[in-house]
């Protein structure tokens, strides 16, 4: 069995009127589902227009989206080129300090070894200088206590 498809009240009533005997009632019901047609094709070209304006603006708007993130995009990539430069002349500049630094701490350990060797010269000298004033005084002493001892005599 085959069922006919469900109908609702205006398809049915269409259809009856479109059955209907008088010519007139033909000619308005083929004028109303005229005027309907008609209806629907200036409501779906309407719609169709506001939906091209829709995407064309969607489309402007993706396209600025799309230009803003580019040009975020080449401003940090250039961030991050100068950033690598500077940290490379920065990292020039610390080797080329700490070369100067070397080469300063060099300059001061051998003045300093230099300064170490005149200390000791200076103290071997004050040494021999010490030992010479203490045979000086022995003697002196000794002489003293010669001549205290004659005169006590």
């Amino acid at each position: 069995m085959l069922e006919s498809p469900k109908q609702n009240g205006v398809t049915h009533l269409l259809s009856i009127l479109a059955k209907s005997a008088d010519k007139w009632v033909q000619l308005g019901t083929l004028v109303l589902i005229g005027l309907s047609g008609f209806g629907n094709w200036v409501a779906t070209w309407n719609s169709a227009d506001r939906n091209k304006v829709e995407i064309e603006i969607n489309r402007r708007v993706a396209w600025e989206g799309e230009q803003r993130i580019k040009q975020e995009v080449i401003k940090q990539v250039n961030e991050i080129h100068q950033w690598m430069k500077e940290a490379t002349e920065e990292f020039h500049n610390g080797n080329a300090d700490s070369a100067a630094n070397k080469r300063l701490l060099l300059g001061f350990k051998e003045e300093l070894v230099n300064f170490e060797k005149r200390q000791l010269t200076a103290l071997d000298n004050q040494t021999t200088i010490i030992k010479g004033q203490t045979q000086i005084l022995k003697e002196l002493q000794d002489f003293v206590n010669d001549r205290k001892k004659k005169e006590s005599q």
